[in-house]
C-alpha cells in the first residue's frame, strides 16, 4: 500500500502493472512517455503540485515529485488534485475527464489514449488496489 502520487506509488504500480495480464494485454502498443501533473489545492491542504512519471506499459523510467522532471513527455496530463482523486477512486474515468476537460491533455492526442481505454481503466484499478493515502483532506473511499 502506498500514498497516492508518490514515488511509491508509482513504484508498487508498476510491481502489479508488469504481472497483471489484464493491464498488460489491454495496454500493449501504447508505448508512451506519460506526465501526470496534479494540481496544488490549498483550501483542502495539498500544498504544492505534484508530478508523476512513467512509460507505459512497460513502466519504466519511474519518478514523482514536486517538479517535472520529464517536460518533453508524449503525455502530459494536467488536472486537480479533485480530479486526479476522482480518477484514481474510480468515480470518473481519465478518459471521461480529458473529454469533458475537467483534466486537460497539454501534449499527446486523446483519440490515441481512447483506443486504450480498458488498458487505461485498468490501470487505475490497479492504482486504487495499492493506495492507502491522499494529500490534505481527500480519503480513501
Amino acid at each position: 500500500m502506498a500514498h497516492a502520487f508518490t514515488k511509491e506509488w508509482v513504484e508498487e504500480l508498476a510491481k502489479l502493472c508488469h504481472t497483471d495480464e489484464e493491464f498488460v494485454e489491454e495496454s500493449e502498443g501504447f508505448d508512451r512517455s506519460v506526465t501526470m501533473h496534479i494540481l496544488a489545492d490549498p483550501d483542502r491542504g495539498v500544498e504544492k503540485d505534484r508530478f508523476v512519471g512513467f512509460n507505459a506499459p512497460q513502466m519504466t523510467k519511474l519518478w514523482a515529485g514536486d517538479t517535472n522532471e520529464d517536460p518533453s513527455a508524449d503525455y502530459i496530463i494536467e488536472g486537480t488534485y479533485a480530479d486526479w482523486h476522482a480518477v484514481n477512486e474510480r468515480t470518473k474515468g481519465l478518459v471521461a475527464s480529458l473529454l469533458d476537460q475537467s483534466i486537460l491533455l497539454r501534449a499527446g492526442k486523446t483519440s490515441y489514449i481512447a483506443m486504450f481505454v480498458p488498458g487505461v481503466d485498468r490501470f487505475y484499478e490497479l492504482s486504487r488496489s495499492i493506495t492507502d493515502a491522499y494529500d490534505g483532506d481527500y480519503e480513501k473511499k
